[in-house]
């Protein structure tokens, strides 16, 4: 996962950088970040804006916080999602932005990251999916957006390989994460 400092502008995408909008929750290996015990209450809000991907990419950042890298899914309410190839966006009330990679809700809940004080006023105040302000505020800002899936973790990673001169598909072990409610 690319570093950005908290509240810093937003300039991951250059194509997806809006006027006002700010980093929020790019960690990554050997950053040092803020630690609380999040709530449930706000455990649930950033779960609602996380129902949301904005900003999808064709892969998928691991959580380089866990002790060995892992690919992430989360259980919230009986939901799965499948966390760290998309953003959220968060609107605050005095017209900033705030983009956040959806492994967010993982770094809050497994690794206690705190989130800075504007960003949580924001959470609180924001319209959010799946209310229409929400969606007609991506609209005005030109953001592409969709639900965000949950696949079983179950999925199978492999690759090819030459063996005996004949090329074979060989299954690979997957690192995963589950984050349970």
């Amino acid at each position: 996962m690319t570093y950005f400092e908290d509240l810093s502008e937003y300039s991951y995408f250059a194509r997806y950088h809006r006027r006002g909008t700010k980093n929020v929750g790019w960690l990554g290996q050997g950053y040092a970040f803020p630690k609380d015990v999040p709530s449930e209450e706000m455990l649930d809000l950033l779960w609602s804006f996380c129902s949301i991907s904005v900003v999808q990419t064709r892969g998928i950042h691991q959580c380089e916080l866990c002790e060995s890298p892992r690919t992430v899914y989360a259980i919230r309410n009986g939901t799965r999602f499948k966390l760290g190839s998309a953003e959220i966006r968060v609107f605050g009330r005095l017209g900033d932005i705030y983009a956040a990679p959806n492994l967010i809700y993982h770094y809050v809940r497994s690794h206690q990251y705190q989130l800075p004080n504007e960003f949580l006023s924001a959470l609180n105040e924001s319209p959010r999916p799946p209310s229409s302000e929400y969606f007609d505020r991506l609209r005005e800002l030109d953001l592409e957006w969709n639900k965000t899936f949950g696949p079983a973790p179950q999925t199978v990673a492999f690759r090819f390989e030459k063996i005996n001169g004949q090329v074979r598909r060989v299954e690979v072990p997957r690192a995963i994460h589950i984050d349970d409610d």
